[in-house]
């Protein structure tokens, strides 16, 4: 990926409610692994796909990684179904997925939260263990950035561990720092093999797994 943005400008967060019709919550170290696979799966039967078999291993060092309870990041249901079912196709493949969070900054009761309205990805470089845009896929992605008709803001970017779990790498924290390195920026990282889906920021360069929220419009 050649996208940097540290230079992003943000604008002031417009004050409003955090979504109130949310159908799943996820708070690391308190939710059930139960409820978060029903909920993976239920998003793979709704789309067609179904439980997915399979199994790779990794070498990617994986990041011990802290809590947070404070739940500031809300996803649209059609973005997480997207994500999940992106996932999961290549996972049928055997490869990695990959794609950019985009929505929206907003402030309550002197809290900022963000909220993933949907994705934008394109062609891949993937395997198993390792994914990129194709060099040649960037103009493609900026336009459909372009046609976007609301000031969105890059939440941040999702990719895929199919079959070795939901974790921060060394490398995906390299990618986060140099690229997403804002407070707010999240990465969302997906196994639809072992169904999980999870969030991740950093902070003074630790790694954070933080709460999340699926809403309905």
């Amino acid at each position: 990926m050649a996208i940097k943005i540290v230079e992003e400008e943000i604008k002031n967060p417009e004050e409003r409610e955090p979504p109130g019709n949310v159908i799943f919550t996820y708070i690391p170290e308190k939710s059930s692994d139960e409820s978060l696979q029903n909920f993976v799966l239920q998003q793979l039967q709704n789309s067609g796909i179904g439980r997915i078999d399979g199994h790779i291993t990794s070498n990617e060092e994986k990041v011990d990684a802290s809590h947070d309870e404070n739940l500031n990041l809300y996803i649209d249901r059609h973005a997480a179904d997207e994500i999940i079912e992106h996932c999961a196709i290549m996972a049928k493949k055997g490869l990695e997925a990959l794609g950019f969070l985009v929505g929206d900054l907003y402030i309550w009761k002197g809290e900022r939260y963000s909220v993933v309205h949907e994705i934008v990805t394109g062609e891949l470089e993937s395997t198993a263990v390792s994914v990129k845009f194709r060099r040649d896929e960037f103009e493609n992605l900026f336009d459909k950035l372009d046609e976007i008709e609301y000031d969105y803001v890059l939440i941040g970017w999702y990719h895929s561990h199919p079959g070795y779990t939901s974790f921060m790498s060394s490398i995906d924290m390299d990618t986060q720092s140099r690229m997403f390195n804002r407070e707010f920026h999240v990465a969302l990282v997906i196994d639809p093999i072992n169904l999980e889906f999870k969030a991740f920021r950093i902070s003074n360069g630790k790694c954070i797994e933080v709460p999340y929220a699926v809403f309905e419009e």
